[in-house]
């Protein structure tokens, strides 16, 4: 049988990994958001240099 101390010890444990289960899921949820943001922004740069360099090709073209 647990006795009453080693319960108690043992709930207070618990509920500690809890809370800290609790931060680590808020802070990957953070990074997530952070990853998505990123992601948008590299494709919106990458479209945007390939309409530079088309561009630039253009420009090249009409140059010579």
């Amino acid at each position: 049988m647990i006795n009453r101390e080693e319960y108690s010890n043992t709930l207070t444990k618990l509920k500690r990994v809890q809370k800290e289960n609790e931060k680590l899921r808020e802070s990957l949820e953070v990074v997530k958001r952070e990853a998505d943001h990123w992601e948008i922004l590299a494709k919106r740069t990458d479209v945007a240099l390939h309409s530079c360099e088309a561009k630039l090709k253009l420009w090249k073209g009409t140059s010579e």
